[in-house]
This record gives C-alpha cells, sequence and structure tokens, in this order.
C-alpha cells in the first residue's frame, strides 16, 4: 500500500493576497500533484490533504508567522483545482507545523501499514521538510516528488530537497 500525503494545498498559501502566499505560481505543481492523484486512484491507493486550520491561540501564530489558514475562513479552503479529489475521510486538519501532532494522520497509517510515503505540497523549507522528518523518526520509506513541492522563499528549494534527501533520509525525485 502507498500513501500520498498533500500538504497545504490550500487559498492561503497557493492564491495571492494572503499573508503567507508563495511568491511563485503553483500552476505546475497543482497540475502534477492532480496527476499523481489519479495515480494512486487508479491504483486503489491512499492520498490525504493534510490542511493547516488555525486559531489565534495556535503555537506558530504570530511567532515565527502571522495569522494564516485562520478557522472559517477562505485561506483554510483546499484550491479549487484539487478540491474536488477532497473528502469528509480523506482531509486532516493541523493546527501547527506537524502533520502528526493532534492529527489523525498516524492512527490512518498505523491501520494502512504503508510501504511508501509520498509527499506533495507546500512549503518545502517548513511543512514538508518536518513532515518527512516526523515519518522518516517512526521508519517510514518517504518519497519527496520535486515537481510537486514549492517552498515559501524560491532561493530555498534546492538547499532543503538536498537536505530532505542526504540528511533525513528521504528519496526525492
Amino acid at each position: 500500500m502507498k500513501v500520498l500525503l498533500i500538504i497545504d494545498m490550500l487559498n492561503g498559501f497557493c492564491r495571492k493576497g494572503n499573508p503567507l502566499s508563495l511568491p511563485n505560481t503553483t500552476v505546475e505543481i497543482e497540475k502534477e500533484i492532480e496527476s499523481r492523484i489519479l495515480i494512486y486512484t487508479n491504483n486503489n491507493y491512499k492520498y490525504y490533504f493534510i490542511c493547516d486550520s488555525h486559531s489565534l491561540n495556535d503555537p506558530e501564530i504570530n511567532n515565527p508567522y502571522p495569522p494564516h489558514c485562520m478557522q472559517g475562513t477562505d485561506e483554510t479552503k483546499i484550491i479549487n483545482t484539487l478540491s474536488n479529489y477532497a473528502n469528509k475521510k480523506n482531509v486532516l486538519t493541523k493546527n501547527t507545523l506537524s502533520i502528526t501532532y493532534n492529527t489523525k494522520l498516524i492512527k490512518k497509517l498505523e491501520e494502512l501499514n504503508p510501504t511508501q510515503i509520498e509527499i506533495t505540497g507546500v512549503c518545502t523549507e517548513i511543512c514538508v521538510m518536518f513532515a518527512v522528518y516526523e515519518l522518516r523518526i517512526r521508519g517510514y520509506n518517504v518519497i519527496v516528488n520535486s515537481k510537486g513541492v514549492l517552498p515559501l522563499k524560491s532561493d530555498n528549494h534546492e538547499f532543503f530537497l538536498t537536505y530532505i534527501q542526504e540528511l533525513l533520509g528521504a528519496i526525492v525525485f
């Protein structure tokens, strides 16, 4: 069983005009992620959207990040190009940089016992990198789709992909 994780493909990061909007367009990674979802669906594999959903009391709000993806706002919605693939069973929310802290992800992974977990989404140097770390320390085989991730700061991208591969032990393709 393989699992695809789609991290923070939300209006708050992928669409302009929000406090943590990415400086580069996400159109290309949207296409890549959609193609990966279709491959996973056709092979009867699982995929999950992991989505920021914050309140003002969350640890990362105001230090170091401004309020973003606040619960109940348009920022927390999965971008329209991918939203048709989301449902109640495959959307998990998080209120920290962690994809596992106070989420149901680990329980789902324990039930599935995946042979491989593929990571896509944003941001390479923040939530993607932390996701790789959290999964690797739990012994999971992790791959990062370099065509399906983007950084918050574009000059960091190659550095963090190398870091993810060489120091965290994930395969980057």
